[in-house]
């Protein structure tokens, strides 16, 4: 199949006139009879019968005329909105978010960019999932930026930090250590401790470091991705388990007590995560540079970025 053929056949289509025809292309009447001739034989049809001095499309060159017809509007429209992204104020953007930052601080800062009449045609597409897959995504080019925690031996991203949470142990009301009003990770050592899988970034082993001057080991008890489960799991008592995890504001609607650590290191950050080897678009760039003046914005008013 010849592409500049079927182009040459759809302006041929509409001027039904091989001189004028030939002149819109800017190319020479025999060139553009040959490649006529070449389309028909391809097709096994007559696409044109003489009328005079003009040709006229034959039956097979009216169905031919109006599927090539509505192949190349699909294709100018493609043309011109991918021509449209190197501008600042237009585009589609792939998000990527853990799920916890899904309940309160994306919708706040995605109202908020949105908000801004020179975004109003950036699309946003959202894509919910843990550190590992977003990572995956963003290196096979599906998504274009995403909130994450850092994961090591990832060379080709970026990882560029923007927000801080504060580490709280999470217990039942009735466990043995809901009445403290802060805890050191000694006290922690006797109860059985959910932990984070491998997927969800360098978290888990970013806690197990802070129980590095203890007498011993903590007492790991199961592995979970996210803290909506490990919140539910705390909340039945089971077995007295425990869970360090971040200071969410979700986690306010679980039958749990939310208990400081006193530890200078009880915090973890939140990276936005890029890629350094796929293109990036302007309005990309744009996102990205909201994202950390809204993230500035915050620390400076001192806000509560535990979400």
């Amino acid at each position: 199949m010849n592409f500049n053929n079927l182009y040459y056949f759809k302006i041929m289509a509409e001027f039904q006139h091989y001189t004028q025809a030939a002149k819109f292309l800017c190319i020479t009447q025999p060139s553009l009879s040959r490649a006529m001739s070449i389309l028909e034989e391809d097709l096994g049809v007559a696409l044109f019968e003489k009328e005079g001095r003009n040709v006229r499309l034959t039956k097979y060159g009216r169905l031919l005329s109006s599927y090539v017809s509505k192949g190349f509007h699909e294709i100018e429209l493609g043309y011109d909105l991918l021509h449209q992204f190197k501008k600042k104020d237009s585009g589609i953007i792939d998000f990527s978010f853990l799920f916890v930052l899904g309940y309160h601080f994306v919708p706040i800062l995605i109202k908020n960019f949105l908000a801004d009449i020179n975004h109003k045609n950036i699309t946003i597409n959202f894509h919910q999932c843990d550190t590992a897959t977003s990572i995956k995504k963003i290196k096979d080019g599906s998504v274009d930026l995403g909130f994450c925690t850092y994961m090591p031996n990832e060379p080709d991203i970026n990882f560029t930090p923007v927000l801080k949470q504060n580490l709280v142990c999470i217990t039942s009301l009735n466990h043995p250590l809901a009445n403290q009003t802060s805890l050191s990770m000694e006290e922690l050592l006797p109860y059985p401790i959910i932990s984070y899988t491998e997927s969800a970034g360098e978290i888990q082993s970013f806690i197990n470091r802070l129980f590095s001057g203890c007498s011993k080991k903590p007492n790991h008890f199961c592995t979970m991705a996210e803290e909506i489960t490990m919140a539910g799991l705390v909340s039945t008592n089971h077995n007295n388990c425990i869970a360090i995890v971040p200071d969410l504001d979700v986690l306010d609607s679980f039958s749990i007590k939310k208990i400081p650590i006193d530890h200078p290191n009880a915090f973890r950050n939140i990276y936005l995560a890029t890629s350094k080897i796929h293109p990036t678009l302007p309005c990309i760039e744009v996102f990205f540079n909201f994202i950390l003046q809204y993230a500035n914005f915050l620390n400076e008013k001192h806000e509560d970025l535990s979400l």
